[in-house]
């Protein structure tokens, strides 16, 4: 949640990003640490918002454009079109249809899980962000649900 506002605010906003860029950050080793690259991301807004964010992070969730690429088409994230596809999932094929290498292993536990959140409001609700699922789809659900993250950063 975006401290208890829903979606309010987007990515910039939600506890999740101040949770991964100090307490996941921070306990990384420091070699790690070291190269990973200030990245700025651009993010969609909810219905409490009208402009999109643009933000500076060291980790990060995807947005669902760069993991689907030109075949997500779904307007309710206004981001979509300052983002591409991963090279990582363009190399493997991914699309909205066939999705299969989006899915997320669960570690030590040997099944898929859903990864949520990717940083991709809801531009139709105040209170969803957009998720992938245990079958590699895309979804829509209030940021209040507690699941998986698969984060990102750029090393350098």
């Amino acid at each position: 949640t975006t401290k208890g506002e829903g979606n309010k605010g987007g990515w910039p906003a939600s506890e999740m990003r101040t949770y991964v860029n100090n307490d996941i950050y921070n306990a990384l080793p420091s070699d790690l640490k070291s190269v990973i690259m200030n990245t700025t991301v651009v993010s969609g807004h909810g219905s409490d918002d009208s402009a999109n964010f643009t933000s500076t992070d060291k980790l990060y969730l995807l947005d669902a454009k760069e993991i689907y690429g030109d075949s997500f088409t779904n307007s309710n994230n206004t981001a979509k079109d300052n983002e591409r596809q991963l090279d990582y999932y363009r190399s493997k094929n991914v699309t909205t249809s066939s999705c299969t290498e989006a899915i997320k292993q669960r570690k030590g536990f040997g099944s898929t899980y859903w990864w949520v959140w990717l940083r991709s409001a809801d531009c139709d609700s105040n209170a969803g962000f957009m998720y992938v699922n245990d079958r590699g789809y895309l979804g829509e659900n209030t940021s209040d649900h507690t699941l998986a993250v698969s984060l990102a950063f750029r090393i350098g």
